[in-house]
């Protein structure tokens, strides 16, 4: 039976490559090599190689597969708000910044390690302190973390944060011996968790699969393990689940999605919280020139984008910090592309245009779009596509300049994590440097809780996105996947995560 979900949520990859052989790819296996406990294995085909599985260092497109093996510190609930189901039990806020956290008895590492209290609090720690650490800018508040003992953590920050238990949820508890002993690298090569599954083999080159853990603390997946391979090429990816050579792709475009139902395959469509935003650096030329960011975001036109290449099938976004499927922005900027060519006045200077190349839907043209729109305005344009991997690099080393796209994936539901994230001068970005914003960020946080912060967020987003210029949202992803017949239960959110423990073939 075909089916073609819409899933908009109330709130808001291995390190292997596949062997291309011809227009198809070997080493997938097919439904007639899957007998016994082979045919329980999930085959799943995502669009990009991760830079790293270690969640400390890396960017979250490599979660799918990570997430496998390790778990956060806290657990989310369907609504995206933290629950007490997870490796921490119970939490306190004992005063505006003390903050008392239960981590639950009894459960192990894969390697024998206790996940205990020490292991959360050396979890955080690694988070605030590892000088390349891409969360690294959230943690700043944090003052101290210490288990008091095996099933106690304490932690006090600087000053008041409200969201604290949310930010935990994207915590990877990690045991602290093996990741002390084999560092960042040794670890991303063979993950040690507490999570569903482990490591069960990686194939240099071609795949990595991961097996039911025999000693998961929970309950336990409903199969025997997911082989994780992948192709940048979405339509590879659909005429390989066509061929039953995989049981789920990742990330096929809007027709792909609608040809795959068409072919009898069940397909999935998740509007997310993930938005692609042009950021414009405005530390250096041309955009250091207040009057030029203003062209610059009043010549992109999102509507049109949203239109043109994705034929509908995106949410047209024009703020930074509603973070929230469905949510609208107190203020936006709206395509003017006259007033944008009046405010360059002709002869306007040259801006690269760096994005990710394969990384994301039709990003190629989008990043065109984007261009085309800035030459119309007047600016030449230069484009740099660049992969993934050195993108990341690249923004986090301040090595660029110009506009940049890619996508802003509040791994937690709060508008707290584009906030820090983005707009702090020690954020990820760091393109839009202004004591302003880093004040407004504090205060936000401060507050008692999201209800009373929500205006400090409203203003927020207006400084940077409407009189700054520094960041163009352009739009939510609506994310489709698709499944081969008979199998079910592969379920992926709305914070783009995937959850393969009820997938079954």
């Amino acid at each position: 039976m075909k089916k073609n979900r819409l899933v908009s949520s109330r709130l808001a990859a291995a390190t292997a490559a596949l062997l291309i052989a011809g227009t198809g790819l070997a080493g997938c296996g097919s439904d007639s090599d899957a007998t016994g406990a082979e045919a329980s294995v999930i085959r799943a085909l995502l669009n990009a190689q991760p830079t790293t599985l270690d969640p400390v260092v890396g960017a979250r497109s490599g979660e799918t597969v990570w997430s496998t093996m390790l778990e956060p510190m806290i657990a989310i609930d369907g609504d995206y708000e933290p629950e007490k189901t997870g490796l921490v039990t119970d939490w306190t806020r004992d005063d505006p910044t003390t903050w008392t956290f239960t981590v639950r008895d009894g459960v192990s590492f894969s390697n024998g390690e206790p996940a205990d209290a020490a292991a959360v609090a050396n979890s955080i720690l690694l988070n605030r302190d590892t000088e390349s650490g891409i969360l690294k800018s959230y943690f700043a508040n944090v003052a101290s973390v210490e288990a008091t003992d095996a099933t106690t953590v304490v932690v006090k920050t600087k000053s008041p944060q409200y969201n604290l238990p949310n930010l935990f949820s994207n915590v990877y508890v990690l045991p602290p011996a093996y990741y002390a002993e084999k560092g960042s690298e040794g670890f991303a090569a063979a993950p040690v968790g507490t999570g569903p599954y482990v490591l069960d083999k990686v194939q240099a080159g071609r795949s990595i699969s991961v097996k039911q853990n025999p000693d998961y603390w929970g309950e336990k997946p409903a199969n025997q393990g997911v082989v994780f391979t992948w192709s940048t090429e979405a339509s590879q990816r659909l005429a390989l689940l066509q061929s039953k050579s995989v049981d789920v792709a990742f990330d096929l475009t809007h027709a792909q999605s609608q040809e795959a139902e068409k072919a009898g395959l069940e397909t999935e469509s998740v509007e997310t919280a993930m938005k692609i935003v042009a950021f414009l650096d405005s530390t250096k030329a041309p955009f250091d020139d207040a009057k030029l960011r203003e062209a610059a975001a009043l010549a992109i036109d999102r509507d049109a984008i949203v239109k043109g290449i994705f034929d509908g099938n995106a949410s047209a976004d024009g703020g930074l910090l509603n973070v929230k499927p469905g949510t609208e922005p107190a203020e936006q900027v709206d395509a003017d592309p006259a007033k944008a060519a009046e405010l360059v006045g002709g002869n306007g200077p040259t801006v690269p245009i760096t994005y990710p190349a394969g990384q994301y839907t039709n990003i190629e043209e989008v990043a065109q779009a984007v261009g085309g729109s800035l030459e119309q305005a007047g600016f030449e344009v230069k484009y740099q596509p660049l992969d993934y991997g050195t993108l990341v690099k690249q923004v986090i080393g301040r090595q660029l300049n110009g506009l940049y796209i890619f996508a802003g994936v509040p791994n937690v539901a709060v508008p707290d994590f584009f906030a820090s994230g983005f707009m702090k001068t020690a954020s990820i970005t760091g393109n839009c440097p202004d004591p302003r914003m880093d004040e407004l960020t504090a205060k936000a946080l401060e507050q008692d809780d999201a209800a009373a912060a929500q205006s400090i967020y409203d203003e927020l987003n207006t400084l940077g996105v409407v009189e700054k210029h520094c960041y163009v949202p352009l739009y939510r992803q609506i994310y489709n996947y698709a499944t081969a017949p008979g199998v079910s239960d592969v379920d992926y959110n709305a914070l783009n995560r995937a959850d393969f423990t009820k997938a079954t073939r």
